[in-house]
């Protein structure tokens, strides 16, 4: 039997701390006593703690290895390298490790304490079977929200760890940072799990000075953004924007001679994103501006200023990025910078089918945004915990200014709706004329390709966006023929003359727009030839197969496997799923969906 001593024991060894935070101990008690648990400790809480120590203290004690859960290949890799540095015996399974090293992983699988694993992982049934042939001690599942947020959408296997008690029989703690009650009950729910005890830390912090800022426009939050800088003295400071190109815009905007600005967000490369982290970490530079992308994991204890020059998208991720703030217990400042075009942005990022909880959790933001009661106690009651009013907050130290703030962005939003509503009506009774729509007629008929109705629309009015100058528009000889038109009242006009037949519709799943009887590739007058392929058969047979999929999904080809996954493929002839699982670029979803086929490719090439 583990007791807690031993626990007290592993934490003073190997992770150097004389005692438990608050929370940690009954956690790690429930984990020794074999007992289903849920886990909500706030950003900075420990909660990580919560399962490593007693996982360490099981494993010397012959029990077995603690199989863990988790979202994100980067916080894997961070919690194993900082495992592996305090001399405990982890490690990671994951997509973007070779065959080779997933193979040393798994032969190793029983001198290992901890081993991370994805929930995609862990859905498939040969790797269960692999696990049940080894000694099991616990499971632990991190961040433990995403079973609620990410399952019902795009990460479906969170929605089956159901499989850790039913076909392994361990006992499970799930772990999060951010859990209303309602996702709390979809986590027990989901996990199946047992009476399970319940251990909340408090989501106070003295040291923390929260505040709520409305502006207008992102070149006023920028401007603030400098100001706030100034006085982070020596310490660090995490920007959040909501979008990738916000965030490399104020990145460039906030460097200065003296200041050194990183940015990071998951649309760049991994080599990118690994300096950008490395150079904040070894405070190379003190300043990082990022999505959401970035922060899973980080432990930087002298954060001064954790500030969002964006919303973002809901209440529970707004507590857990705040949360970054002041971990040495020093004074910080959590400032959000909120402008009601976050709104839209948030729109568009959720898009026409957003879960319940993104809309509930986006409501409690805006509650929060325009409130003018203490902000602390808000956000702890949001998760359960009742708190008197803080003091320290804008709401508590500047009563009156806040509510004259609230009043006064109340009364702009009032009347921009209103504005908006006069100027939909006056676009609404924009009609055109029998030479504007030839000119319609004229601007499509001069197109080489066809293409969408707003994109045409833009391209009317003369636009030179981007989107729409890379397709050759502002080349059209009647670009800007209709720049008096409304954007809204041409997309609506066009769309009656494709309802009219005076237009017509091209494509299916993006439908564009084309003139009637038109060929969209013009008669070839001369026969096609065909290159002679330089790649290897089983390369070329790979490429053909793929072309194939590509147009019976109607897909690009890159989008069943890439260049360098067919590369992959074709150096290591895998023979089985579970080698073909191997690959990098070859997830569970494509595995279910084309896995067969290329192993049949294989076998007969």
């Amino acid at each position: 039997m583990v007791s807690l001593d031993d626990a007290r024991d592993v934490l003073a060894e190997a992770f150097g701390h004389s005692e438990f935070r608050r929370g940690q101990e009954a956690a790690v008690q429930a984990v020794l006593d074999g007992r289903d648990a849920t886990v909500l400790l706030p950003t900075g809480g420990g909660k990580s703690a919560c399962f490593q120590v007693p996982a360490v203290a099981l494993f010397r004690a012959g029990q077995g290895l603690t199989l863990v859960v988790s979202p994100l290949i980067a916080l894997m890799e961070d919690q194993v390298s900082a495992l592996r540095e305090r001399g405990i015996p982890a490690a990671a399974l994951h997509s973007s490790m070779s065959w080779d090293e997933q193979r040393a992983v798994l032969s190793g699988a029983d001198e290992l304490a901890l081993l991370y694993v994805s929930p995609e992982r862990l859905a498939v049934k040969r790797f269960r079977s692999f696990l049940s042939r080894h000694r099991l001690a616990r499971a632990a599942v991190d961040d433990a929200h995403c079973v609620s947020e990410w399952g019902h959408d795009f990460r479906k296997p969170y929605r089956q760890l159901a499989v850790l008690k039913h076909e392994l029989g361990l006992p499970v703690v799930a772990l999060t940072a951010t859990a209303t009650p309602e996702v709390l009950d979809d986590i027990r729910t989901s996990l199946d799990l047992d009476d399970p005890v319940h251990v909340q830390g408090s989501f106070l912090r003295p040291n923390l000075t929260l505040s709520v800022e409305l502006h207008k426009g992102d070149k006023a939050r920028t401007e603030r953004a400098k100001q706030l800088l100034e006085g982070i003295g020596e310490g660090r400071a995490v920007i959040y924007a909501a979008t990738r190109k916000r965030v490399t815009a104020l990145a460039k905007d906030l460097k200065t001679r003296s200041r050194r600005v990183a940015h990071y967000h998951a649309g760049r490369t991994d080599g990118a994103r690994a300096k950008a982290q490395a150079d904040f970490e070894s405070g190379k530079a003190r300043v990082i501006v990022a999505t959401t992308a970035f922060g899973m994991g980080i432990d930087q204890p002298d954060v001064r200023l954790v500030l969002h020059v964006q919303s973002p998208g809901t209440l529970e991720a707004y507590a857990q990025q705040a949360g970054r703030a002041g971990r040495d217990g020093q004074p910080a400042r959590c400032v959000l910078l909120y402008s009601a075009g976050d709104k839209r942005t948030h729109e568009r990022i959720r898009g026409s089918r957003p879960t319940p909880g993104q809309v509930q959790g986006w409501k409690a933001l805006a509650d929060y945004i325009y409130a003018t009661d203490c902000r602390e106690s808000r956000l702890a009651a949001h998760f359960g915990e009742q708190a008197p009013p803080c003091g320290r907050c804008d709401a508590c130290a500047s009563g009156d200014q806040v509510v004259d703030q609230v009043q006064a962005a109340r009364k702009a939003v009032r009347e921009k709706r209103t504005e908006t509503r006069e100027r939909r009506q006056e676009e609404d009774a924009v009609s055109l004329t029998a030479e504007q729509e030839q000119l319609v007629l004229d601007f499509v008929e001069a197109l080489k390709k066809p293409l969408g109705v707003t994109t045409v629309a833009k391209g009317l009015r003369g636009s030179r966006a981007k989107a729409v100058t890379r397709k050759g528009v502002a080349r059209n000889p009647h670009h800007g023929a209709l720049k008096a038109i409304p954007e809204r009242s041409l997309v609506r006009e066009i769309s009656r003359m494709l309802s009219e037949g005076k237009l017509a519709k091209r494509g299916r799943k993006y439908p564009t727009v084309w003139i009637p009887e038109k060929r969209v590739r013009p008669v070839r007058t001369t026969p096609r030839v065909r290159r002679a392929s330089s790649d290897p058969p089983l390369v070329a047979a790979l490429k053909r197969f793929r072309t194939r999929e590509a147009r019976r999904l109607r897909w690009k080809p890159y989008q069943v496997f890439t260049n360098e996954t067919m590369g992959l493929i074709a150096d290591g002839r895998p023979s089985s799923l579970v080698e073909l699982e191997s690959v990098k670029g070859m997830g569970p979803k494509r595995i279910r969906r084309f896995g067969e086929g290329i192993l049949g490719v294989l076998a007969e090439t």
